[in-house]
């Protein structure tokens, strides 16, 4: 059994260094509310970001946080029970470092336990990465469910 397991392990190194390198190029937000809001938690590679908005490190920091979170909401579109609504920043932190550094983006909106639908249209970088993927996932009144944004399926319901 040791010897399956070994063999395993060596073969997947060795696939693993020869097999062609390939980008990924995909955001996640996580959607939940708490008391009387709901949050949309964002996670998107930083160079995906600066490199769509042409942002670059001779802008204050201010400048960033403002124009990156400016294209958020205007990519990210929420209606709860088909009224449009208005997200407003929680948060916006840098994580990691490199190549895998992410920005953290928290934005929230009014919520109201008795909310039937909510509809998100998500083309977050479609404008500018043809293989972007972005994914939500919603835990919301007990309801869990994850939902996959293409560039051509930016826009989905959900019943809670």
């Amino acid at each position: 059994m040791i010897y399956r397991v070994l063999l395993f392990f060596f073969c997947f190194l060795t696939l693993k260094t020869t097999a062609e390198k390939h980008t990924v190029y995909v955001s996640v937000c996580e959607a939940y509310n708490t008391k009387n809001k709901l949050i949309f938690s964002f996670r998107i590679f930083k160079n995906d970001l600066y490199d769509a908005l042409k942002i670059k490190n001779t802008k204050s920091e201010e400048e960033k946080t403002l124009e990156i979170t400016k294209y958020i909401k205007n990519s990210f579109l929420v209606q709860l029970d088909g009224k449009n609504k208005i997200l407003t920043l929680e948060k916006f932190v840098y994580e990691g470092d490199d190549y895998t550094e992410t920005i953290n983006i928290k934005l929230s909106a009014p919520f109201s336990l008795k909310t039937k639908e909510v509809y998100i249209k998500n083309i977050i970088l479609f404008d500018f990465l043809d293989e972007q993927m972005n994914v939500v996932s919603f835990n919301i009144n007990e309801t869990k469910e994850t939902l996959t944004y293409k560039k051509n399926l930016t826009e989905r319901w959900l019943k809670i």
